[in-house]
């Protein structure tokens, strides 16, 4: 009974024709990810946070047991206390992240990137496993463990992925701290920080937005080459100058960065005594933009 509720969760993203390119994301981000752990963290005797950190923490304890076998099985109940609160499509991507992520843990154990500084090594780790997780998130997956309750935090209350991960991946390193080396575990929160400010970097990189007003005696021209050259949609709001009492009519809309200097000429061109305010704005959910998606 519940191997048919999974697969019935799970089978409308996997058959979807959206599945592929998020999948090849999310095992390259696994990838990345494996890489930080087993090529630098791991030379270095450092930790991790969440569950791959618990998994290191084990590992250091007991060297027979390997951390992508500890992955897996950590993530297992955590899997199955958590499927019917999320969506099959967030399910079926962090099921794939989570067995990537183990698989690449295995395949990786010899790996051995050459960094003698820790703090350097703290730093290059961040980088690459938060890119990895990053293209993870992005994809609208997770590796498992606290990324699924980062993840629904996310998508709930819109609380950054990276700065709700930093805190419940502080678990780790304090029971690092005591059972394996205070030094290590001070180091490994650069690490946490280095990763979790990538990862969110990474994931609002692709959706940043800019959000325009623009005030102008030719609002209706200016709007009109917006729809019609920038193929943007515009909305006409009714004010008024608070010197000149007169009626004035404001455009707002939303556009990519790369239009924004288009956007500043074609003001200019038709008004150069234009009134324009540009504010950078993190997402934008709706027709030309992204996509809302249940958790």
């Amino acid at each position: 009974m519940i191997k048919k509720k999974i697969w019935a969760k799970i089978r409308e993203p996997v058959l979807g024709q959206n599945f592929w390119l998020p999948a090849f994301s999310i095992i390259l981000g696994a990838f990345l990810w494996s890489i930080s752990i087993n090529g630098i963290l791991v030379q270095h005797r450092l930790l991790s946070g969440g569950v791959s950190g618990l998994a290191l923490l084990i590992y250091y304890l007991v060297p027979k047991l390997s951390i992508g076998l500890m992955v897996f099985l950590i993530n297992i109940p955590i899997f199955l206390m958590g499927w019917t609160m999320i969506s099959g499509k967030f399910f079926a991507f962090s099921l794939l992240g989570m067995i990537s992520f183990s698989f690449f843990l295995e395949v990786t154990t010899k790996l051995h990137i050459f960094v003698e500084n820790p703090l350097l090594a703290c730093l290059f780790a961040g980088v690459i496993s938060g890119v990895g997780s990053g293209l993870i998130f992005r994809a609208g997956g997770s590796g498992g463990g606290t990324g699924i309750i980062a993840m629904v935090l996310n998508r709930r209350f819109s609380v950054r992925v990276g700065f709700v991960s930093f805190f419940l991946n502080s678990v780790p390193l304090v029971l690092g701290a005591f059972l394996l080396d205070l030094n290590a575990a001070l180091y490994s929160i650069i690490y946490v920080y280095t990763s979790g400010s990538v990862m969110d970097r990474i994931i609002t990189s692709f959706s940043e937005r800019r959000s325009v007003w623009i005030i102008s005696s030719r609002s209706s021209e200016i709007c009109g080459q917006i729809l019609s050259k920038l193929r943007r949609g515009a909305t006409l709001l009714s004010g008024k100058g608070a010197y000149t009492q007169s009626p004035i009519e404001v455009i707002y809309s939303v556009i990519s960065p790369f239009e924004l200097a288009k956007l500043k000429d074609l003001v200019i061109t038709i008004d150069p005594k234009a009134f324009l305010i540009v504010n950078e704005t993190q997402e934008v959910i709706g027709k030309g933009f992204d996509q809302p998606t249940g958790f």
